[in-house]
């Protein structure tokens, strides 16, 4: 299934930059990208998208409202937003955004938060603060995945027992490797429980 992407940010060319770094992502589609806010309604009920992605150093105040606006008036439609104002994590996820993720992070983690948010998941990757709050950055549906590897769950298993696809799961380990810094399930099972993850 194709994500579908609509990004925000007051400047074209690092729009151009969001759009460069989403273009090979097979199940991610930017099907529009837009500098003002105030186009964003029409645009917002002629594409439908799942995901926006939205640079929060556009007006805050008025982000925060057309925020609270889409998540009442567009339930679905999952928010992430770009800052490097960590203290905002808080009042971002009572507003109902799906993610949270600093400039210095898009590059290495923008694919993978739009994933996780389109599967309902909230990631907040402001700073190393905010990361903490996530638990190492990591999702709660990831925490269980741990869990199911430590008490020796094979991938079906997860699968069948968190009724997502096995890809999926494997996805969800390669995020995992990615976060821990580890290259096994035995590894991450390893930093899982020195971090006290899981039991």
């Amino acid at each position: 299934m194709t994500i579908r992407t609509l990004l925000i940010d007051s400047d074209p060319i690092y729009l151009l930059g969001l759009e460069k770094l989403l273009e090979n992502e097979s199940n991610i589609t930017v099907i529009g990208s837009v500098s003002c806010l105030d186009s964003l309604d029409t645009l917002i009920h002629i594409h439908v998208p799942d995901v926006i992605v939205i640079n929060v150093h556009m007006h805050i105040a008025k982000a925060w409202d057309w925020v609270k606006n889409v998540k009442e008036t567009h339930p679905t439609i999952n928010i992430i937003m770009l800052c490097n104002y960590p203290p905002l994590a808080l009042s971002a996820y009572e507003a109902g955004v799906s993610g949270v993720l600093s400039k210095e992070k898009v590059s290495t983690h923008l694919a993978h938060v739009i994933r996780y948010s389109n599967e309902g998941e909230k990631l907040f990757l402001a700073d190393n603060e905010t990361a903490y709050l996530t638990k190492h950055g990591l999702t709660n549906m990831e925490i269980d995945i741990l869990q199911m590897l430590a008490d020796d769950q094979t991938s079906t298993q997860i699968s069948e027992q968190l009724m997502i696809s096995k890809r999926t799961v494997e996805r969800h380990l390669s995020c995992i490797f990615e976060k821990l810094k580890v290259s096994s399930r035995t590894g991450a099972v390893a930093e899982a429980l020195r971090l006290q993850l899981i039991k």
